[in-house]
């Protein structure tokens, strides 16, 4: 039976043919329309939580036979996929968390589904993205380094094409933030859609997170949001796998609409971030990088308490030390505005 008809019939795949799967995507001989058939046909089946793991380990294992590692090493990331042309909370979440010493390997991509991705976003603050080798000694210095998927996964050359030609979000909205080329420590990762939350909370625990959120926003966001009840799955080593809701107003943040939010251009989102961090803007979009820094610092170990994270995450803004990690990151130098 090919992949194609077992797909068609919505039959798993085990971990032999997911390799096959990966390799007919990036393969330079099979022509484009074939390859965008095979992908239509695996995001219409529902996928295993045990596909999950191998489709994960398959990216990884693809250029990463041993995964490097640093020590309490973290990223923040959101599938996409949400069509709500957020700003970039995720990227502007990665100094603050940073600034607070935590050793953030950001992993991200040119925009698929939005108007801005994380690495359209560093191109207009002038701050360049690192190499895997570089990493470890740029982590040493700054805390915080980003890494574009497409230098560190290049097999997503071919596959990010086959992914615009479809209408809809892919699996590999999903597989893209968990596949970090570095084994992660902590991770908070938000989802655009509910159906699979349990299934990726599952697998960054198969994939070895100490600790982890996996985050659907209210109203259908992939980061925590303010508009109302946040779905939360928390991995822990130590524990059992737990979900709960989270609603922002609870923790002192007032009710936003998902819509207030909304950002634009790389350029645009980039004066949305600056203003957050200078002090400018003390709008719902402060509260939203505030509401997603908490959870992070709290995945972190840094807190004990999501709301004792959210406390710290305005302390780090309103401090100017999250404005200290932008500025010391390569790009353009902003005065904090007291």
């Amino acid at each position: 039976m090919t992949l194609q008809t077992q797909l068609q019939q919505h039959k798993a795949l085990n971990q032999q043919q997911m390799n096959e799967f990966i390799k007919f995507l990036i393969a330079t001989d099979v022509d484009r329309d074939s390859k965008i058939k095979l992908l239509s046909a695996f995001s219409e089946k529902e996928i295993t939580q045990v596909e999950l793991t191998y489709i994960s380990k398959s990216l990884i294992h693809s250029m990463y036979q041993v995964q490097p590692y640093i020590e309490g090493s973290m990223c923040v990331c959101g599938t996409g996929g949400d069509k709500s042309n957020s700003f970039n909370i995720s990227t502007t979440v990665s100094f603050v968390i940073a600034s607070a010493g935590i050793p953030v390997i950001k992993h991200g991509n040119k925009s698929v589904t939005s108007s801005s991705g994380s690495t359209d976003l560093l191109n207009a603050m002038q701050i360049k993205t690192s190499s895997v080798s570089e990493t470890a000694d740029a982590i040493k210095r700054h805390s915080l380094v980003f890494l574009s998927a497409i230098d560190t996964y290049p097999i997503m050359k071919e596959i990010q094409p086959i992914r615009k030609s479809l209408s809809h979000p892919t699996i590999f909205n999903i597989t893209g933030p968990m596949i970090n080329p570095f084994k992660l420590d902590y991770q908070v990762m938000g989802v655009y859609e509910t159906a699979n939350l349990e299934k990726i909370a599952r697998t960054l625990a198969d994939l070895g997170r100490k600790r982890a959120i996996v985050v659907h926003g209210a109203n259908g966001m992939d980061e925590a949001t303010l508009s109302g009840d946040n779905i939360i799955y928390e991995v822990n080593q130590r524990q059992e796998l737990t979900s709960y809701t989270l609603n922002a107003q609870d923790l002192g943040l007032a009710y936003a609409s998902n819509e207030a939010l909304v950002g634009g251009t790389p350029e645009d989102n980039l004066e949305i971030t600056k203003n957050i961090l200078t002090g400018r803007d003390n709008s719902s979009k402060k509260d939203v990088v505030v509401l997603n820094a908490g959870l992070a610092l709290y995945v972190a170990e840094k807190v004990n308490t999501i709301q004792a994270g959210v406390d710290k995450a305005k302390l780090l803004i309103e401090s100017g030390k999250a404005l200290a990690q932008y500025n010391q990151m390569g790009g353009k130098h902003y005065d904090y505005i007291r």
